[in-house]
């Protein structure tokens, strides 16, 4: 049997990869299991990997779980093992992580890491699914098969319950707690309690460290290890506040001298040590639904008495004798169980006696033997699919190098001469804007710490271009750093707007939220009853990424006004064979369907996402999308009576904004037809174009400013660039599935 693992996995530091890490090791002895690969979950792209690593997977982009999929489909994999999380996948709830499962064609078996008492809808849906996806489900604990059964979230068939497992070195431990020499041997005399693993907020250990005084005032010899780095999202979002709050705290209350601090992830072999020098274990975790734990799995199997608070799967594990529950957040029920068994040694040796007999059927080897066993159930239940035979043009790799180009310390140079940045040029809003959300985009996928500061430069240049409130914003800079205009309301406002409204809705970090927020209530007022139809609709985009129910008063009302202004604007204008919402098509086109589309689903008003839907699927057949072949009006321009497709060079923002709004209609339908022409507009940037020339250019990473009468604009300015990568970035985040040949065959037949 040949398996792969798709899970976090070292190096990176996460104790579900340390898990992955140790079945992948202990399968390998299995008989019968002949190799087991592993396609890793990465939260920064370049991070380097070990060599046994199939392929890795940034957790941001959903493109790449897909890509990962297609991999295992083509490589001689008999079954694939996932270990779930909702955290370690990207999207909400972990989402992204069923369109892996969806693309496999290979038998899969889920280990649920974790099973909610009370999930979300959302959580709820996505773990159904992911379930439905699966020939089997391992769970650790019968009180996870219960919960999951109870949500309706697994077929009963499809469940086995399989212990977390622990190396067996931890179970080789000296006669009455003896301590290894490594470094631990001055705790021979101390009366040792630890906890050790990723160190959050959520393991409550504030709250052992509040206990120590009294326990030490009756008990001087007691000193507590805390042992683990910590986790790296928490080090992301908050830095080492929570791990000095801890230190600060042990001082403050005077028992500095008996708290020590170790900040490494432990190797087993030091786990061992650490685990041996120990003579009780604590997780006072704070979370009760956490239905499986590592730490206190390693800890039972290395004999550890256990003092826990009482979440799912300490309840379950210490339910015969192994330690003793405590209250969530109990400061005095800590310091009490502490004693209790420093004051009896009897009952600290029968806790020890029943954590090694529990401790005893937890090694690896025999863990890894029952899963190998449902591995070979799923093997049997579905045999592998022939990989479908995929169609569409994929490109495996994008370069960001003309990009990087272009950007500079102030933003982004508006235009090129063949690859080299005009400077004459200078600055506009508009561009700044794009870049703003494509920055953001790359640096939340990425992790290249490049593109966070090109973000945060975006929103100064920005700032710096509004004007008072209510009068709009500059838009041109020279190259100089001097306006060229005054404070107006165009496009650019509704397009910084829409930047904002993207900033909004992903950015989690507090002080680059609060300056958006602030610059978009200073533009809201700006936007008057009479701007273009384009303005309109940038702004509708940029507030309907926000909860409508959430905007204050005034957007809430902007955003209603945008919406039926394109609504009655297609009304009026809309007849006959002309679908459209003036006399004339021109450029950036499918942004008006897009904004009513998007608009009209944030406001739940039906009849403006059907007027969306049918504005965009006439533009989409009058340029060619139902054909395959996308060919869009010229920039300059087509009038209501002239025919299809108009004169002048197609541009790129226009094929962008045809990705964008079919994918729009993709989300709000559900119709994989827009899937499909979706990818047959950006196609065109690939070379499905009238003179089969691709406008991405290979070499650099940029793009031609257009699609000429015979041949290609050599140019790259900024907004192509951006227009490409843009698109890019939201059909790589959409992750379709597969075309199929036969079935495109058995269409067209």
């Amino acid at each position: 049997m040949r398996t792969a693992i798709f899970s976090t996995y070292p190096p990176r530091a996460c104790g579900i990869g340390t898990f992955a890490f140790d079945v992948r090791s202990s399968l390998l002895a299995i008989p019968g299991v002949q190799s087991v690969g592993t396609v890793a979950i990465v939260d920064e792209a370049t991070s380097p990997q070990r060599h046994d690593v199939l392929a890795t997977v940034s957790q941001a982009v959903r493109g790449d779980y897909v890509r990962a999929a297609r991999l295992l489909g083509r490589l001689d994999v008999d079954v694939v093992l996932l270990q779930h999380e909702y955290g370690i996948f990207g999207g909400a709830d972990g989402e992204y992580v069923l369109s892996f499962a969806r693309e496999l064609a290979r038998p899969l078996v889920l280990t649920l890491h974790t099973v909610l008492s009370e999930p979300t809808d959302h959580q709820r849906e996505v773990l159904t699914a992911l379930c439905g996806e699966a020939e089997r489900v391992i769970v650790m604990t019968e009180t996870a098969r219960t919960l999951l059964l109870r949500m309706n979230g697994c077929a009963p068939e499809k469940i086995r319950v399989v212990q977390h497992g622990a190396p067996a070195v931890l179970g080789r431990r000296g006669g009455n707690g003896s301590v290894s020499s490594r470094g631990l041997d001055r705790l021979r005399s101390r009366f040792v309690l630890s906890t050790f693993g990723l160190i959050s907020p959520g393991k409550g250990i504030e709250t052992a460290i509040a206990a120590l005084p009294a326990i030490v005032d009756r008990h001087p010899e007691v000193l507590y290890l805390v042992a683990g780095r910590t986790h790296p999202e928490v080090a992301r979002l908050e830095g080492e506040q929570y791990r000095l709050l801890l230190e600060r705290r042990a001082v403050d209350l005077g028992v500095a001298d008996h708290v020590e601090f170790d900040d490494r992830f432990l190797s087993v072999p030091e786990l061992a040590d650490l685990l041996h020098a120990t003579d009780v274990f604590l997780t006072p975790y704070r979370n009760p639904e956490q239905i499986a734990s590592g730490a206190l799995t390693f800890a039972l199997a290395a004999g550890c008495a256990a003092i826990s608070t009482p979440y799912l799967f300490a309840k379950d594990m210490l339910a015969t004798g192994a330690g003793t529950l405590v209250p969530f957040d109990d400061v005095e029920a800590i310091e009490q169980a502490v004693c209790d068994f420093v004051e009896s040694p009897e009952s600290l040796a029968a806790a020890r006696a029943e954590a090694q007999r529990i401790g005893a059927d937890l090694a690896w080897p025999s863990i890894a033997a029952e899963t190998a066993v449902v591995l070979q159930e799923a093997a049997a239940a579905r045999p592998r699919r022939v990989p479908i035979p995929i169609v569409e043009l994929e490109l495996t790799s994008v370069r960001t190098d003309h990009l990087r180009t272009l950007v500079d310390d102030v933003g982004i140079v508006q235009h090129a001469v063949g690859v080299i940045p005009s400077w004459e040029s200078g600055y506009c809003v508009d561009d700044v804007a794009r870049l703003a959300v494509v920055a953001l985009e790359l640096s939340g996928r990425t992790h290249d710490r490049q593109w966070t500061p090109v973000l945060h430069r975006s929103l100064a240049f920005l700032q710096f271009a509004a004007g008072p409130r209510g009068t709009g914003m500059r838009n041109f800079m020279g190259y100089d750093r001097r306006w060229l205009d005054e404070p107006h309301v165009g496009d650019h406002v509704g397009r910084t707007i829409w930047a904002l409204g993207e900033i909004l809705a992903t950015a989690w970090i507090p002080a680059l939220a609060g300056p958006a927020r602030t610059l978009l209530d200073a533009l809201v007022p700006s936007v008057r009853p009479d701007v273009s139809l384009r303005t309109a609709a940038y702004t509708v985009l940029g507030l309907a990424r926000l909860d409508p129910d959430r905007l204050d008063r005034d957007a809430r009302q902007l955003l209603e006004r945008l919406v039926e202004q394109l609504a009655s604007a297609y009304r009026d204008a809309a007849a006959g064979s002309w679908l459209w919402f003036d006399d004339r098509l021109s450029y950036d086109n499918a942004r008006l369907p897009q904004a009513l589309i998007v608009g009209g689903t944030a406001l739940r008003r039906p009849a403006d996402v059907a007027i969306g839907l049918e504005s965009l699927a006439w533009l989409g057949d009058e340029c060619g999308l139902a054909d395959g072949m996308l060919r869009l009006p010229g920039h300059h321009g087509r009038d209501r009576d002239e025919p299809a497709p108009g004169e002048g060079d197609e541009q790129p923002l226009d094929a962008t904004a045809f990705v964008e709004a079919e994918l729009a209609a993709l989300v709000a339908t559900g119709d994989a037809e827009h899937g499909s022409r979706a990818r047959n507009a950006f196609d065109w940037f690939l070379g499905r174009n009238r003179l089969d020339r691709p406008l991405y250019d290979f070499a650099t990473g940029g793009c031609s400013d257009g699609l000429g009468e015979s041949d290609l604009n050599a140019n790259e300015g900024a907004e192509s660039t951006l227009a490409f990568h843009r698109a890019q970035l939201l059909l790589d985040a959409a992750a379709l599935p597969a075309l199929d040949r036969r079935k495109l065959r058995a269409k067209a037949a």
